[in-house]
């Protein structure tokens, strides 16, 4: 799949995502051909596939799988897990990120920070 940066202006008038690109290809999200139309258009959480608000979405961007435009959003508690998780694996191996006076240097862990903190904010509810 060739993703494209997430801070791209999404087309259909969807608003750019603020979403740190650097974190996506440690979030395994999953084969667009296993996807509803809602979750590949947004209207639903890409992992859990409730319908989300916009108010209430993470936008992750916009992806191209296959020739075809897919806008996938996550709720907060799905990102928010996602990107904890994705860290805590990544820092386990990254030096950088494991130095307390240097940890905001590693692109890939503080975007999966960011990301976390994010999902958190977005709100409560979503898939869970």
């Amino acid at each position: 799949m060739a993703h494209r940066t997430a801070t791209h202006p999404a087309r259909a008038g969807r608003q750019p995502a603020a979403f740190p690109a650097e974190a996506l290809p440690y979030l395994s999200l999953p084969d667009p051909a296993a996807l509803t139309a809602d979750q590949t258009a947004g209207r639903a959480c890409i992992w859990g596939g409730r319908p989300i608000p916009a108010d209430a979405a993470v936008d992750l961007g916009e992806h191209l799988h296959d020739g075809v435009l897919t806008f996938p959003q996550s709720c907060g508690p799905c990102i928010a897990t996602r990107a904890q998780n994705a860290l805590a694996a990544h820092s386990f191996d990254c030096a950088t990120c494991r130095d307390r006076a240097r940890w905001t240097d590693c692109t890939v862990g503080y975007g999966l920070l960011r990301a976390q903190r994010q999902g958190s904010r977005v709100g409560q509810g979503g898939c869970r």
